[in-house]
């Protein structure tokens, strides 16, 4: 198995590994296995067989079970007994149990930190979402790692001020199954009119303290985000299904 190219900028091979704490190494192959499979670099449905991947991540088997076994408490990860792990397949019917579940999280969260945020929260905020619209505004060729993680930053900085780290740890476990689905069925447009106008729309109501009017528009956000998945993944089912053939009539 060839190893997974996302991020490859950003983390360097670790195939020198005698010296690292265990843990250590449990850590970061999570990480770079989280990564590949949120960018579809292992692919729904993947069987991940032990000996391919310790060398494709180059570690061995107690951080490769101790990361996969995050993995699986995440959902990112499915056990199959004594046969493994495998990437968990997708359907639109859990996709849309995740988007509801996601949205009820993530109203709550951010009605709690417009209500508990203070001015650095503020500042935090537009930074960055300044951050994230520069990749525009720039008109340069950028990864789509960077639009992603900045793009991450941003929905997480919303809500980090709601000083609970179970919605915060929540939070971030849904991105994930969110992201996993988003980022399979639709590429990613740096560029998109109405996807920057949302996103200041959000941060002008967080910064003038309207949460119903925040998670208003971050729900809608959500929900236009579901449907260009739905809609994608039944477009795919539909060319996936064979035409029928209508039967020609005899002529008389």
């Amino acid at each position: 198995m060839a190893r997974a190219t996302s991020n490859a900028a950003e983390v360097e091979p670790f195939y020198d590994t005698a010296d690292r704490p265990a843990r250590t190494l449990a850590i970061e192959v999570f990480e770079k296995l989280r990564a590949d499979i949120l960018s579809s670099q292992l692919p729904p449905g993947k069987k991940l067989r032990f000996e391919e991947l310790r060398k494709a991540y180059g570690v061995g088997l107690s951080p490769l079970r101790e990361a996969l076994s995050r993995l699986a408490e995440n959902r990112l990860v499915v056990a199959t007994g004594q046969r493994g792990f495998r990437v968990p397949s997708v359907s639109v019917q859990d996709f849309m149990d995740i988007a509801m579940v996601r949205k009820e999280i993530e109203d709550f969260a951010l009605r709690l930190s417009i209500k508990n945020g203070d001015d650095a929260w503020e500042a935090r905020v537009v930074a960055a979402h300044y951050k994230m619209n520069l990749l525009a505004k720039t008109g340069k060729e950028h990864g789509e790692d960077v639009w992603e993680r900045r793009h991450r930053e941003f929905h997480y900085t919303l809500v980090s001020c709601c000083n609970s780290p179970c919605l915060l740890h929540l939070h971030g476990l849904l991105n994930d199954l969110f992201d996993r689905y988003r980022r399979r069925a639709l590429p990613t447009h740096l560029w998109s009119a109405a996807r920057t106008l949302m996103h200041q729309r959000i941060v002008d109501a967080a910064l003038a303290r309207d949460a119903d009017a925040a998670a208003n528009l971050l729900a809608d956000h959500i929900d236009q985000a579901t449907k260009l998945v739905v809609d994608n993944f039944q477009t795919a089912d539909r060319r996936r299904k064979p035409q029928k053939v209508r039967a020609k009539k005899p002529r008389r």
